[in-house]
Formats: C-alpha cells, sequence, structure tokens
C-alpha cells in the first residue's frame, strides 16, 4: 500500500492514508504523506478515491463511512491495476511462494534500463520497497488473494508454483486453480514449470549459493550468489527465462543475478549480542518452511528453529502440513499468532499449534528473549514467520539488522 500512496504522489495527486498502527512515519514524511490511525473521517470527506487493501474488513468503520458517503472504493489490486497499466511492460510474478525474491531478482537484472519495481519487500541494497522509474517496464508481485492479480495485464506473467493457499476466501484448492488459469490468460507470455532447463551441481560456500543451469546437456551458466537459501535456484531460473524473453544477454543477467544483495527477512543474517547467529526469514508456509528448515540445518551444526504463525486460518488449514514439517525437529518453539485480519474464532491457535507439535509455545517476547538466552547462546537461531515477530525482538535490543 505504501508503495502506491508514493507512485500516486508522485504523479501529483494529494495522498493521506491510515493503518490500525503507525509506523514508517519517517518515510511517509519523506514524500509529504500524512497517515493517521483511528477515526479518519475528517479526511474521508474530502477525499475523491479511497483505496483500501484486501486485509481491512468491510466492518471497517471508515470503510463503512466511506461507503455511506458515496465515495469512489478501490481495492489495492484494481488500483494497481490502473497505475501498471500505463506502463509498457508489466512483468508479473505470482505464485505460493518465491514472488518476492523473483521479482527482485527480475528488476536487479534491468536495472540499468531504470525500471519501476512495486514489491512486497524491503532491497537491502535499496532499503526500499519500490523504485520509481522509467515508463517502459514495470515489475510487480501478482497476489492472488481476492483474485487481486486478475486486475494485471501482464506482459510476462511469472508463476513460481501454486499451492493451497488463502482458502479463506477461495474456499476451495479448485477455485484457487480456476483464478491461476483466468491469470495465464491475462499474459502474452507466460514463464512456469522448469522449460526444459536443469538446476545440477548446487552446494554452499561461504554463505552464497552456488549452482549450474543447464539446458539439455549445454551448461547455460555457472553462478555464485549473495543469497543462501535453496529454494532460490528455482527463483534465479524463473527471472532468467523472464529476462531471455525481453531480449537480455546471459552476460547481463549472470551479472545481475550474482550483484543481487538479497531481500530484508529472505533468510536474512542479523546481529545478536546474545547468540552466536541469528536468520530472520520470512517462511510462514509449510513448504517455505520446509525449504529453510533445509537450508540452515546444512548451513549450522546447531540450530533451534522459532516460529510465529501467520493468520489463524492459515493454521486451520495446514495444520497437518505445519506438524508434519516441525515433528522431525528437536528444538522447535512456536511464538503468538500474528493474527492480521483475524480472530481466533477463525481458526486455529499458534498455542494449539504448540501443543500438538508438543514443543514450547511463547506469548510474551521478553520470557521468549529470556528463554533464548538461557538456553540456545550457542546455536544459531532461526526466526520465521511474515507477522511481528522481528519487530517485537529489535524493540526488545535482542537483535540489529545490518
Amino acid at each position: 500500500m505504501r508503495s502506491l500512496a508514493v507512485f500516486t504522489k508522485l504523479r501529483g495527486d494529494e495522498v493521506s492514508g491510515c493503518d490500525a498502527v503507525l509506523s514508517d512515519l519517517d518515510f511517509f514524511k519523506k514524500y509529504q504523506i500524512n497517515v493517521y490511525t483511528g477515526d479518519v473521517s475528517a479526511y474521508i470527506k474530502d477525499a475523491d478515491v479511497v483505496v483500501y487493501s484486501s486485509a481491512i474488513s468491510e466492518k471497517d468503520v471508515n470503510f463503512l463511512f466511506a461507503k455511506l458517503l458515496g465515495k469512489k472504493l478501490v481495492s489495492r489490486g484494481e488500483f494497481l491495476g490502473e497505475i501498471a497499466s500505463s506502463y509498457d511492460k508489466v512483468i508479473a510474478v505470482a505464485g505460493a511462494h518465491g514472488k518476492t525474491t523473483t521479482t527482485a531478482l527480475i528488476y536487479n537484472i534491468l536495472k540499468d534500463k531504470n525500471p519501476t519495481l512495486h514489491l512486497g519487500g524491503v532491497l537491502k541494497e535499496e532499503g526500499s520497497c519500490f523504485v520509481y522509474g522509467d515508463k517502459e517496464f514495470f515489475i510487480t508481485e501478482a497476489c492472488e488473494y481476492h483474485d487481486n492479480f486478475l486486475y494485471l495485464k501482464p506482459y510476462i506473467g511469472v508463476i513460481t508454483n501454486i499451492e493451497k493457499e488463502h482458502l479463506d476466501y477461495f474456499k476451495t484448492f479448485e477455485n484457487e486453480l480456476a483464478s491461476f488459469d483466468k491469470y495465464r490468460k491475462n499474459c502474452k507470455f507466460v514463464v512456469e514449470g522448469d522449460g526444459g532447463f536443469e538446476i545440477k551441481n548446487i552446494h554452499h560456500k561461504d554463505m552464497k549459493l552456488c549452482f549450474d543451469i543447464y539446458k539439455g546437456e549445454e551448461k547455460v551458466m555457472s553462478l555464485k550468489m549473495n543469497i543462501c537459501e535453496e529454494v532460490n535456484v528455482n527463483n534465479a531460473l524463473f527471472a532468467y527465462r523472464a529476462c531471455k524473453i525481453l531480449g537480455c544477454s546471459d552476460n547481463d543477467i549472470k551479472n545481475g543475478l550474482e550483484s543481487f544483495k538479497g531481500v530484508k527477512r529472505r533468510f536474512e543474517e542479523v546481529v545478536s549480542l546474545y547468540i552466536k547467529e541469528v536468520i530472520v526469514d520470512y517462511a510462514h508456509h509449510p513448504t517455505e518452511i520446509k525449504g529453510t528448515i533445509t537450508t540452515a540445518k546444512k548451513l549450522f551444526e546447531k540450530v533451534v528453529f522459532v516460529f510465529q504463525p501467520h493468520t489463524y486460518s492459515r493454521t486451520k488449514e495446514l495444520l497437518d502440513d505445519f506438524i508434519n514439517v516441525f515433528s522431525k525437529e528437536k528444538d522447535v518453539v512456536i511464538f503468538k499468532t500474528f493474527p492480521a485480519r483475524e480472530t481466533e474464532k477463525d481458526g486455529v491457535s499458534g498455542e494449539t499449534l504448540a501443543k500438538k507439535i508438543g514443543c514450547l509455545y511463547f506469548e510474551d517476547v521478553k520470557n521468549l528473549v529470556n528463554y533464548l538466552k538461557e538456553k540456545y547462546s550457542s546455536y544459531a537461531v532461526v526466526f520465521m514467520g511474515a507477522g511481528d515477530l522481528p519487530k517485537l525482538l529489535e524493540e526488545e535490543k535482542f537483535i540489529k539488522t545490518y
């Protein structure tokens, strides 16, 4: 949402916003965007258009007030589609996992062409979730929640993978698959599957991910990347294939992939005064968690995994998968659920998940920190989840990002 706010401001509109919790106020101040919390009816009265996130309940008082006044209400997905439509070529990345990194990799390859970027994470090098560039390329994530990705008309549409996700909206996996079929039809070119390529010789060297890309018997290129999670071999291949459609040379693609510094909270190494090694990762789906665990166990001799579930409905829908992936590990801790748009009655809590796994559960970050200091100071600690735990850990001065 904040990227869209800045895009709108930079094209000449007056912009203000509201959120449940105020954060990044210095960021908004830089662009002269006022952000409020609570009752913002006075600002809604003056608005020509009200853009809302799918995370906002239709029972939200500000949403209801805007509706009562007959304001033009536009969803985030629809508004993103409107902005994207003013660019010559839209490159959109959809899928259950890998969207953010794949989108960022494509941007890094095309960086010399001054593309515009709309990202669901923060680039380490730029320190931003967006780049306002020229009008030729618009590179964005394409989120399937509430069918938001169907507002996009991509020149290139990437589908990294499809798994059961957002079933609070789709209800069935079949409905989700049908939406992805519609997304494919909106794209001029679609990049998915392996495309006849093969990844070989995957290994790590100095926390860097090394591998070779082959097409048949021919080696296309060898890569040594600054990101170390093994799932990124697939993300890199998607980025390679998308950029080949755009006419990029193998040399430019290799340089773009190898110079990529990564995205915050994607297997990000952070500093702690109390723990030997600390990793913060966005993994919140069982498949993502499994990949993070696999990489961590290859890199570290002793490791403990701390997971914060993201939404009660996801935990309920994928409960057996969560239990399966965590029950195989000796050292696991569960932190209280990040509810996002939900309440506990919408699904299964983190406490219930911990009981099913048979591991410790914490609701208070101070107690969690003290426990980790006492028992795991000589371990690598991997924090996983899409919630607010990293922010809470920073507030406790337990971790500090670079």
